[in-house]
């Protein structure tokens, strides 16, 4: 399965929940990110915490969803909030509504990299994968 995450800049939440899938699904799956316009780089705390926790962030530069064909995913994940997330068009799309931690401590990606952690695998026990 191919599994695309979204959020609004690729820059962090959906980085993070690419990251998080990838490692879990141990290559049973695919990810990849993008957002509905690509940031000009990756939160570097988003970064930084996925490191500490164990996790390879791929480090590329975000992409937006311009730059992609919806039509190679299978299902779609807006993790973001933001009303602009409500426009994508796929016809398998899951809407996790995570908040932006940006502006916030290394407490609030935490708090967000475990909420992502736990719908990921929440994710991988529904379509067949043991998630951890």
């Amino acid at each position: 399965m191919r599994v695309l995450f979204v959020c609004r800049e690729n820059t962090c939440r959906s980085v993070m929940a690419e990251t998080v899938f990838r490692k879990k699904a141990m290559g049973r799956h695919e990810a990849f990110s993008a957002g509905m316009c690509a940031g000009r780089e990756f939160d570097e705390k988003a970064i930084s915490v996925l490191q500490k926790k164990g996790y390879s962030p791929e480090i590329r530069k975000p992409a937006g969803l311009d730059e992609i064909s919806l039509n190679d995913f299978d299902v779609v994940v807006a993790v973001c909030r933001e009303s602009e997330c409500i426009l994508i068009n796929h016809p398998n799309v899951e809407r996790w509504s995570i908040e932006d931690p940006r502006n916030g401590d290394e407490e609030e990606y935490l708090r967000v990299l475990e909420i992502i952690e736990t719908r990921i695998d929440n994710f991988l026990r529904r379509i067949g994968n043991e998630g951890s």
